[in-house]
């Protein structure tokens, strides 16, 4: 090899070494160049729904581009998480994920399509948000314990209206098992299904949040029975919680994250990381959120994961000692 072969050489492979060193920068400089797709998957005027559309404006503020929300309902969150588990994983196809397909629907689904451990890239945890149960106002039943006296001497007569086959299910299971009692869940696609029917008087309760209802109980249309939680609501404190009814295991709360597929460059995680945590440290958007009930609880991706696991465990623990069948 002559020496002009040789400086050929060198400056071929310097230039390379030089674009893969400018190639990330100039990545995360460009992003997003259109809008970034956000993955719901619950149906319209759930609570998932509800935070990412009160969110949007500030999420596109700190992004500097456009997030386009996209339900895709099904299979208590199995359906829309599956299709971001198979996007591309080029920060375009993002999930608005919850912990019901990634920890309550391995537990209680038989072979669902994806492994959450390993084809998910966990970005931050937003938020996190207790479940109730609530009636229409001309329902017979004003208290929790009108409704297990009721469901006693009528095993399997109630109706309970589920977001899914999720954390709502899951709710119920646990009021089944602690109060002794056979309550039939139906399952919809989220809590913007489950509503009308609630109102309707096609099921004689509800296993939801707060936000979807939150207009309706002011109305007087719906009447919060208790909240699956240790903790009364701030904004509906006269309301009983399950703890403290003697309901101990029925307490359950719904987190909200953002994750991606499998893949995602650690230069769009850091991005999102970015985004996400300044996005929960400001001061009008986190007092919106506390006025519908959601809970901060930010952690970036690996302490997200982790989070996501480790609960994960803990409700298959509690299911097996619970005897809930999946």
């Amino acid at each position: 090899m002559n020496k002009k072969t040789r400086t050929e050489k060198y400056f071929i492979t310097f230039i390379l070494i030089t674009c893969l060193f400018w190639t990330t920068p100039t990545e995360a400089q460009d992003y997003p160049k259109s809008p970034v797709q956000i993955v719901v998957p619950f149906a319209p005027g759930g609570a998932v729904d509800i935070f990412w559309r009160t969110i949007a404006e500030t999420v596109n503020k700190h992004l500097h581009g456009t997030i386009a929300i996209l339900n895709r309902p099904g299979g208590g969150g199995v359906v829309g998480t599956s299709a971001v588990v198979n996007a591309k994983p080029d920060g375009y196809t993002l999930l608005g994920g919850t912990s019901d397909p990634l920890n309550i629907a391995p537990v209680i689904t038989p072979d669902i399509p994806y492994d959450v451990e390993k084809d998910l890239t966990y970005i931050a945890k937003l938020v996190i948000f207790p479940q109730l149960i609530a009636v229409r106002t001309e329902s017979p039943f004003k208290t929790l314990e009108d409704l297990i006296a009721f469901a006693k001497n009528n095993p399997k007569k109630l109706k309970a209206g589920l977001t899914g086959m999720n954390t709502s299910y899951f709710g119920l299971e646990m009021l089944n098992v602690d109060a002794k009692v056979e309550i039939t869940g139906v399952p919809f696609g989220g809590g913007g299904e489950l509503l009308p029917n609630l109102l309707g008087g096609h099921v004689d309760l509800g296993f939801l949040s707060v936000s979807p209802i939150k207009s309706h109980v002011a109305a007087g249309k719906i009447r919060i029975l208790a909240v699956l939680s240790t903790a009364r609501l701030p904004d509906h404190p006269q309301v009983p919680t399950t703890h403290e009814k003697g309901y101990s295991r029925t307490i359950i709360s719904t987190g909200i994250g953002l994750l991606g597929p499998k893949g995602l460059s650690p230069v769009i995680i850091k991005r999102w990381e970015d985004v996400t945590e300044a996005m929960m440290k400001d001061s009008t958007m986190v007092s919106t959120l506390q006025r519908l009930d959601y809970a901060i609880d930010f952690k970036k991706g690996e302490d997200f994961k982790k989070n996501m696991m480790s609960d994960l465990v803990n409700f298959k623990e509690i299911i097996a000692k619970a005897g809930i069948k999946k």
